[in-house]
Parts: structure tokens; sequence; C-alpha cells
């Protein structure tokens, strides 16, 4: 049984000695690394995700087959384009995204795409950041004909081509993919992982053999799936069950022949490798996969588990996977993933680095608050932003940056970061508060009121929310509610400024001068230092006299 393990691995450990450096080494290393961050898909073409989800990996695998670049992996991409979105770094300029911390990957250069679906046309799109010494942002857009997927692959590579010096040598390389079995694959991806050992679980791993056999020209991503299913399967059991670790290799393997050079598919046989306890080959593929694409953080992660007798030997190479794949421990939305099986040997570091972000994320967020109540923009914006990326799943980051841009008057980018926020947080307090402010500015007033009013059910005494819907009960010109509301107001909380000085307002539209006078009197007698209001003050008693 070793002699045949040696027979089988000698073809990778040849690989493994080639770029580990033994036998002309540093060709690899000086390729462009490129990535695919995204590709969004814009109205009206909704249900065209699984056309997202292919055209990112279809346009990777392009780049890697083309045996010029180091590609990042889809997977890596996905991770990282969710938190950059998250904390809204993919809307904001050029520079910023550029200077954001997935610049540690060191990329050449990130694509993203936007596209839009007409009939039988894409309108499509591109944006490729540059970095390093250029630093440089530029856009593409053409339309392009989808009659089969070859055609749409290879005509929006002839925009990279035209487009992009870096490209300009790329060959396309047709796979006879048919749409229907596109469609019906990354439909499939697209599903939650259901629990292992469940009817859920066989009916899902039964979809994808069905789908073998129905579209052989996609047995390679298929198979690569089929393996990933094998080892999230096998990591179940304690030790890990090494028939379904032995199918998997045979599935990467032979994906492994027909797409060579893929970086991710060396990683995921490195961990295969780890489960199985076969420390010196789990090192090789790690090793190979890190220098296929030096900016492969599982690679890195999986390299130190393995360096030394323990963990501990690989600290650095662990520690700075971390930071390149900082994704580990996080929750997957499409279930449980192949590396969470890491978390456990990983703890030592990840409690640090949680303990470590926690530190650090209540001073950002404190600082972030001292500049904002300092006004000064540019620094409360950078506090946000870096708690952001140590916190990607906490909401007051966010939050903080939208408060910020309401008070730039960039009113349209907090009102979508606030809905956005809304979405995933439909019932936190200051996020509806917020979002109800940017309506009132926008004068969308009737949502504004109702936004007021969910905040005052949750949180009947916030007294935020009692002002604002005041205000925007008179703007609304509900004079009578707003009177009621706003005296019962004044009576509850008296020292309530403002509340005096709109109650002011809606007397004085009522008519009831002598009235707006005296909770005009009250408002300047609660903060003396209010020109507004003593101002208006004077006004009122000059048209009374």
């Amino acid at each position: 049984m070793l002699i045949q393990l040696l027979r089988k691995s000698l073809p990778l450990i040849f690989i493994s000695l080639f770029f580990g450096g033994l036998i002309s080494p540093p060709l690899l290393q000086a390729r462009p690394s490129v990535g695919v961050l995204s590709v969004n898909i814009h109205y009206p073409s909704k249900g065209l995700n699984w056309l997202g989800l292919y055209l990112q990996e279809e346009l990777s695998l392009q780049l890697q087959l083309a045996d010029r670049f180091s590609v990042i992996s889809p997977d890596s991409m996905y991770h990282w384009n969710r938190r950059l979105n998250n904390s809204g770094q993919l809307k904001s300029s050029s520079t910023e995204f550029i200077n954001s911390e997935i610049s540690q990957l060191k990329p050449d250069k990130l694509i993203t795409l936007s596209i839009q679906k007409v009939l039988n046309k894409l309108s499509v799109t591109w944006s490729i950041h540059s970095f390093g010494e250029t630093n440089s942002f530029q856009k593409i857009q053409n339309i392009h004909s989808w009659i089969t997927p070859d055609k749409l692959i290879d005509s929006l590579l002839q925009d990279l081509k035209k487009g992009d010096k870096l490209f300009s040598d790329l060959t396309y390389f047709p796979l006879g993919y048919t749409w229907e079995g596109i469609r019906s694959f990354y439909q499939w991806r697209l599903k939650s992982v259901p629990a292992t050992n469940s009817s859920a679980w066989e009916e899902h791993k039964g979809e994808l053999e069905a789908l073998i056999l129905s579209y052989p020209s996609m047995a390679a991503s298929i198979r690569y799936y089929r393996a990933v299913l094998l080892i999230i399967e096998s990591s179940m059991m304690r030790p890990a069950h090494v028939p379904s670790l032995n199918s998997a290799e045979t599935d990467i393997l032979a994906v492994m022949k027909v797409h060579p050079g893929n970086s991710a598919h060396h990683s995921l046989l490195s961990l295969l490798h780890y489960l199985r306890k076969e420390p010196l080959f789990a090192k090789q593929q790690a090793n190979i996969a890190n220098k296929i694409n030096p900016g492969n953080g599982l690679a890195l992660i999986l390299y130190g588990l393995t360096i030394g007798k323990t963990p501990q030997a690989g600290a650095s190479y662990i520690k700075k996977g971390l930071r390149l794949y900082p994704f580990v421990a996080e929750p997957s939305p499409y279930g449980w993933q192949p590396y969470h099986v890491l978390v456990k040997d990983l703890e030592p570091w990840l409690i640090a680095s949680i303990s470590q972000n926690a530190a650090n994320y209540e001073q950002l967020m404190q600082s972030g608050m001292e500049s904002y109540n300092s006004r000064l923009w540019s620094e409360a914006r950078q506090s946000f932003e870096d708690a952001s990326v140590l916190e990607p799943s906490l909401p007051e980051p966010l939050l903080g940056l939208a408060q910020l841009k309401l008070a730039q008057q960039d009113l349209q980018t907090a009102f979508s970061l606030l809905a956005k926020l809304r979405k995933k947080f439909p019932r936190h307090v200051e996020i509806n508060l917020y979002l109800g402010y940017a309506h009132e500015k926008l004068k969308h007033h009737e949502k504004a009121e109702s936004l007021y009013r969910e905040v005052l059910h949750l949180n009947p005494e916030h007294h935020k929310a009692l002002l604002r819907l005041g205000a925007v009960l008179i703007k609304l010109g509900k004079r009578e509610e707003a009177r009621s509301f706003l005296e019962s107001l004044t009576k509850k909380y008296p020292m309530y400024t403002v509340a005096w000085w709109n109650l002011g307002i809606i007397y004085y539209q009522l008519g009831e001068i002598e009235l707006a006078e005296s909770a005009w009197e009250e408002s300047l007698r609660l903060e003396p230092d209010n020109n507004q209001v003593r101002v208006r003050l004077e006004q009122l008693r000059a048209e009374l006299f």
C-alpha cells in the first residue's frame, strides 16, 4: 500500500520540487497577480445570480489556463468581495479601494464586472483596478451577444485584450459548455449546503451526481465539488473517514489533469492529505499552491500547520495566512465549507486575533466618534472603515459611516448604505432612526414618519425619534396631530429644547401667536445661546406690535 501511495505521489513530488525552488524557481513568482473580484447583476436582470458566479469563475479559469498569471481563487475573491461590500469600500473612490485591506494580497489587477441582460444581449461594464506603481483605474463598456457560452467568454476576453495591455496576448480556450448545463450546475452551487447525514444532504449529493451524467462537458467542475462534499462528509468523523477522502483524491487528481496549474486544487489536495494525517504530502501541496499564487492564504495556513512537529513551529506562516484569508472561522452563507475543519487546530491564533481585534475595534469606534463630533471627517471615516474590517459582521462601523455621509450632505450614499443595513438588521433602532432621517432629508416625509414610529415601537422613550417625529408631522401638514404629540412631549420631557421650538412652529402655523411666543421663550430659556430661536422670537414680537 505504501509503495502504491509513493508511486501515485511521484508526479506530485516532482511538481513540488519544481515549485519549491529546487528546479528553475523564479518564473511563477514574477507572474502578475490577477483576480476577478465580483460580477454585479443589475436590474432588471433578476434571477441571473448563477450567471454572475459562472462568469467570475470562467474568466478566472481562462486567465489561469493562459499560464501567464498568478490567479487569485474565486473563493478568496468571493469572501473579499463580501467584506469590502459590507464596509462600503467597493463603492468608495478608486484610491481608497486600492489602499484598502485587500492590497495585502499584492494584486497587480483586480477586476469587477457589472452586467445587465436585455433580450439576447448583455451590457457589460468592466472596472479594472491596477495596484503597485500605477495605482490606476479604468472602465470598459461593451454590448455582447450570449448565443453560446464559448462565444460570450471569447468576446469578453476580447474586451480585456483591447482594454488593458497586460491581457493583450490572451488566448481563449473553448470548453464546449451549454447554457442549460451552466444554469443547472451554478443554480445547484447557489443552494445552501445541508447538514451532513441528513436526507437533504443525500438529496444534494444525488443532484450533483445527476449533473455529471447530464452534462459531461462540465465533468471537471462538477467532480471538484463532488470532492468538496466528500471532504466535508469525511471531516465530520474523528478521525476523518479515509475511504471518502480517497474518493475525493481521485476526483481532485482527475480535475488537475484537465485544468492544471490551479492553486485552489492544490490547496484542497493539501487539506485532504492533512485530514488523512499525511503532513509531508500536505506540506508539498500547500507549497505548490503558494508558488502558483503567493497570495493564497489557505495554502500558507496549511503549510504552517504541517511544517514542523507541532503547529506552533509554523506560527509565522499561519499568522500570515490568516491575514490573507481571514475567513476560516467565519460562517458561510452557503453552509459548512471544507476549510471550517481547520478552526479547532487554529484556535490559538484565532482567539488571539479575536481578542486583539476586539480591543482595537473599541479603540477605533471611540476614535471615530470623537473625530466625528469634532467634524474631522477624514479621520472619522478612516476609523470607521478600519473598525469595519476588524468586525465585518457588526453594523455599528457602517452606521458610523452613514452618519458621516449624512453630516457631509452626501444623502444618496448615506441612504444606500442605511437601506442595505436595514435589510440585514431590520429591528436595529439606530439604523431605522437614521434611515428615517435620510428619508426626511430627501423629502420622503411619509416614509420618514413610518420609520420614526417603528423606532418608537421598539423603544418608546427614544428621544431623537420623538423629536424627529414631531418635526416630520409638521412637514406633512398634520398640524393637529403634531400639536397633540408635541404638547404631550413637552409635558413629559420639559427639557427638550427642540420640542419647544417645534411646538412654537405649530402654534404659529395655527395662528396662535401668543402660544408660539411662550413656546419659543421656553426654548430660548433652555438654550440661551441659540441665535436661531432668538432671532425668530424677535421677528414674532415685531409682528405682534
